[in-house]
């Protein structure tokens, strides 16, 4: 047990003192550039996704009221773009510039 006369007697809180040279605004300018390119990964990440899946809605729509073997084709490039695109933004494959 810790005695409360010696503890309080320190003039301190309990915690440590920051390292000598430690720089609490560059800590600061690091942590917020680092919270706001996470922000905006996390912002992308859902508007991509949410891209893709219009592709792919409009690619079996496209295919499920086509009445040429043109329109089937055209939709179902579609959705394949909207697949692709929703895979490589979640990281499942490579992106295509990886390729070569």
């Amino acid at each position: 047990m810790v005695n409360r006369a010696k503890r309080s007697s320190l003039g301190t809180d309990g915690g440590e003192h920051p390292a000598p040279g430690f720089d609490e605004a560059a800590l600061y300018t690091v942590v917020r550039d680092a919270v706001k390119d996470a922000l905006l990964d996390v912002i992308g990440t859902v508007l991509l996704v949410g891209i893709a899946f219009v592709l792919v809605i409009a690619g079996a729509q496209a295919v499920f009221s086509a009445l040429s073997f043109g329109t089937v084709a055209v939709g179902i490039g579609v959705a394949a773009v909207g697949v692709y695109l929703a895979a490589a933004t979640l990281k499942i494959i490579p992106p295509i510039r990886d390729w070569f």
